[in-house]
């Protein structure tokens, strides 16, 4: 029997999280819960989506004259697995729904690591998800520094990684937050946040992160620092970094130099929302001495996330392995290793 998935939020990772259940051969996607009447909810309704509403909202939905399945409580009872993917602070609120109806749920990074029993990264600690009720996908920037943290402590062993992130200021459809003309410190007094929350994941990683806001739209950018217990030359960590899952090679021999650059190199892939789903490492950025590496990666805010989304589910609700789950989490949304 396929999981059944209802996902309680449809915006920018909401949507993404849907869609990619929709290609799953062992999911059933059962529906979608949503507040605003909008063209997102047209769209859904037109791709056989069911939609489910707070009970208070049901007027506005009668009015702009969309079908609607039910209200969310139905969506919970209905569904075996609840990904919420709502604003930062509202999963909390619904946890109590989750509880009450006694189902599982995967929440995101926005939610504080407390409300949950563990955070999942599906190369690093898949099976923490075994057996747990409610679990957290952490953000973007954390998915991706735990993706290359664990490469590095697991090939070579991790001294210390020291990492500085370059965030955009909001997501392209975002029309109210963001920064125009200024780059702001986040926070000014180091470190930042997004250390600690890779160490829920890799627990006793040595990391330092800071980071700033700046006026962009396409990607965050990290630039890498990891000193090594195990000396490895740059040729011997490409070769590695071309084998590891979930890691895009690029060059700018290839004319791929910018976030820019890899936003449309998704269109040209034929992605879905131009979503790219793996950690994007620029070859002629990563350098060693032996002990020191550097490299720089882009990070796709929109859609790092969703392939561990689908990770977690199975890790809740089945008995697939990590690796066979992943395998199929990556052939159905069509995610590279290696050199593009």
């Amino acid at each position: 029997m396929p999981i059944k998935v209802g996902v309680v939020g449809y915006g920018t990772i909401g949507a993404r999280i849907a869609d990619a259940v929709m290609k799953q051969p062992d999911m059933e996607l059962i529906g979608i819960a949503k507040t605003t009447p909008d063209y997102k909810a047209k769209t859904a309704v037109s791709r056989g989506i069911k939609i489910f509403i707070p009970e208070n909202s049901i007027e506005s939905w009668k009015k702009a004259g969309i079908k609607v399945d039910g209200v969310v409580e139905d969506l919970v009872r209905e569904a075996d697995v609840i990904v919420d993917a709502t604003p930062k602070g509202v999963g909390k609120a619904n946890s109590e729904i989750y509880k009450k109806e006694g189902r599982i749920a995967i929440f995101q990074g926005g939610e504080k690591k407390d409300l949950v029993e563990a955070t999942v990264v599906a190369q690093v600690n898949y099976n923490e998800a075994r057996g747990k009720r409610m679990i957290r996908v952490p953000s973007c920037n954390t998915t991706a520094l735990s993706r290359i943290s664990w490469f590095l402590e697991r090939e070579y062993g991790v001294e210390r990684i020291i990492a500085t992130i370059a965030r955009r200021a909001a997501d392209p459809a975002d029309k109210k937050e963001g920064i125009i003309d200024n780059i702001e410190f986040d926070p000014i007094k180091p470190p930042s946040h997004h250390g600690e929350d890779v160490r829920t994941v890799l627990k006793n990683l040595n990391i330092f992160t800071t980071a700033i806001k700046i006026p962009t739209t396409h990607a965050h950018l990290h630039l890498i620092n990891a000193k090594l217990r195990k000396k490895a030359s740059r040729e011997e960590i490409i070769d590695a970094l071309s084998e590891e899952r979930r890691i895009m090679l690029v060059s700018s021999e290839d004319g791929i130099t910018t976030t820019a650059d890899v936003f449309e190199l998704s269109r040209h892939l034929g992605r879905p929302m131009n979503n790219i789903y793996e950690n994007v490492i620029w070859i002629e950025s990563i350098h060693s001495d032996g002990e020191w590496v550097y490299l720089a990666q882009a990070v796709h805010q929109e859609a790092i996330v969703v392939p561990e989304n689908i990770d977690a589910i199975r890790a809740v609700a089945s008995t697939l392995d990590a690796e066979s789950s992943m395998n199929t989490t990556d052939r159905t949304l069509g995610i590279v290793k290696g050199r593009i």
